[in-house]
């Protein structure tokens, strides 16, 4: 197949999801089988600005409610939080270490107070003993062993508090410290959880299309955090996902009947409805440079078919039904 060929089918494929006029006003879209009860697995934030994929689960399989989906690499984080585990292991044994030897500097810090009030009792008694029972040179000693044991007692007291201060300090910058490695520890466990993703449905596995080369996501791509990795969808709840065209979106209105035939089952129709018409557009380069609005349609009845997730369907929505919602809505619109 040359390139001009190849070119021209993606063309054409391109085209027949974009939404068509046929018969008058009548309006044809295309769309597929989704569940409301879907799964969006999205590549987690770690500490690159890409993360690998290390493991996918086949694409297709059904998985069931809590089976392993996909594994992305965590050899960077395992590393991180194995480290910072060790920090964390050394910080707490600094810590019992510093505050034995706060503490101690605290205690030795009251005993000398304690021991410089003791002299100034003494010095306190000596000094108060009467002019007359002994010298005057005496006298003045002991007034001066006084106010040298009051002046050691404010030092020592000085000591006590500064003790009790750096105590406080220091441990308070220690336990700083270990709660920083705690909320680091936590933040990359966080992470790691995130790397493996179990399915929370029942359901089929879809891979998503890598926003840059239009390929399927597949095991080994690095990817970057926030990235549409891959969807698990119930096999129950069953809606339509489809997109309308700018252009077709102005007038239509949630609650317009429609026409719905499955690619699978050609010769069956079923009726459906317009429950859901997106405010906000979307861009979809492979199919054109329009903007495009996210619709949802509803079955109005249960289907008694074995449907799938991802089958293909066509829409139509006429111009009869479409002009009697925009009556019942008020011709309220997109």
């Amino acid at each position: 197949m040359n390139k001009f060929n190849f070119m021209h089918k993606v063309m054409v494929a391109a085209l027949c999801m974009i939404s068509l006029t046929v018969q008058a006003n009548d309006l044809l879209l295309t769309g597929r089988i989704g569940s409301s009860a879907k799964q969006l697995v999205n590549s987690p934030q770690g500490s690159r600005w890409q993360i690998q994929i290390q493991w996918m689960e086949e694409e297709g399989k059904v998985v069931q409610k809590g089976d392993p989906i996909i594994v992305f690499d965590g050899a960077t984080e395992q590393n991180q939080l194995l480290t910072a585990q060790e920090n964390l292991d050394r910080l707490e044994l600094e810590y019992k270490q510093l505050e034995l030897e706060q503490e101690q500097k605290v205690i030795d810090a009251d005993g000398a107070l304690r021991v410089a009030k003791m002299r100034v009792d003494k010095a306190r008694i000596e000094a108060s003993v009467p002019d007359g029972e002994v010298s005057a040179y005496d006298k003045g000693q002991y007034e001066l062993e006084l106010q040298r044991a009051l002046l050691e007692q404010v030092k020592s007291e000085e000591a006590l508090a500064r003790a009790k201060q750096e105590r406080e300090a220091e441990m308070t910058k220690k336990r700083v410290d270990i709660m920083q490695t705690k909320d680091q520890i936590e933040y990359l466990e966080n992470i790691m959880l995130k790397l493996r993703v179990e399915a929370q449905f029942s359901g089929p596995v879809s891979y998503a299309i890598h926003p840059w080369t239009g390929e399927k996501v597949a095991a080994g791509m690095n990817v970057r955090p926030g990235w549409t990795i891959m969807d698990v969808q119930s096999t129950n709840q069953f809606q339509i996902e489809t997109w309308i065209h700018e252009i077709d979106a102005v007038g239509l209105v949630e609650g317009t009947k429609v026409l719905i035939t499955l690619d699978a089952f050609p010769n069956k129709s079923f009726s459906g409805t317009l429950s859901e018409i997106s405010k906000q557009s979307e861009s979809r380069p492979n199919w054109s440079k329009s903007a495009y609005f996210p619709a949802i349609i509803t079955f109005d009845s249960d289907i008694s078919l074995d449907l799938l997730p991802g089958m293909s369907v066509r829409l139509l929505l006429t111009e009869q039904a479409i002009a009697e919602a925009k009556n019942t809505k008020g011709g309220n619109n997109v």
